[in-house]
């Protein structure tokens, strides 16, 4: 019976592999399983200085919606924090230590979770980078905690994380939508020697 029921499972695992059998994939929003994302996942990254600067995340759109205070609640960030995008935690990682907004910042994977507000946001790195780990958020893995002012700008009708050369080894991070922009300063190392600047003309 146990060499019957293994020669079973065998031949399951070969037609699900040629795809002869097909495993039903939960649909996006519980009505629509062959439906594309409603909130694409998107990556993001660009070098800044010499550290390599990556964002995984998903784009939710405006879709004629109100965002600000009502789809995305100025709540305080009770229950939890805001994360960013949709289909779970938005994860940036950073090839090698660097400064947000003149703050120390080891190199790694961090959660990157947003409080908004209609005057000044909280923006937080937590250690906590797995997908779903904004559903598990504690205050108690918090790496950092700064703040930043909102900007208006030109509508964006889907979530995007932009970069901004600002120097030589700066760039600055923005999320934009709607018709906000928000963000913050990153910072790498300089790997020269004094005497190499002094050769460059530093």
């Amino acid at each position: 019976m146990r060499k019957q029921v293994t020669y079973i499972l065998c031949l399951a695992l070969v037609a699900i592999s040629i795809g002869l059998v097909q495993i039903p994939v939960a649909a996006h929003d519980g009505m629509h399983p062959d439906a594309p994302n409603p909130s694409p996942n998107a990556t993001a990254s660009q070098e800044v200085g010499y550290a390599s600067v990556s964002l995984a995340y998903g784009r939710p759109g405006v879709k004629g919606r109100n965002i600000w205070g009502e789809l995305v609640p100025y709540n305080e960030g009770q229950p939890r924090p805001w994360m960013g995008g949709a289909n779970g935690s938005t994860v940036i990682t950073f090839a090698e230590d660097v400064k947000i907004n003149g703050n120390a910042v080891a190199a790694g994977s961090y959660g990157l979770f947003w409080i908004p507000a209609k005057d000044k946001w909280t923006i937080i790195l937590n250690s906590d980078s797995s997908k779903f780990g904004i559903m598990k958020y504690t205050a108690d893995n918090d790496v950092l905690r700064v703040t930043a002012t909102p900007e208006k700008a030109d509508f964006q009708e889907w979530l995007s994380y932009e970069f901004e050369k600002t120097g030589e080894l700066t760039a600055d991070l923005n999320l934009h939508w709607d018709r906000i922009k928000v963000g913050m300063s990153i910072e790498a190392s300089d790997h020269r020697t004094a005497e190499e600047l002094k050769e460059q003309g530093h």
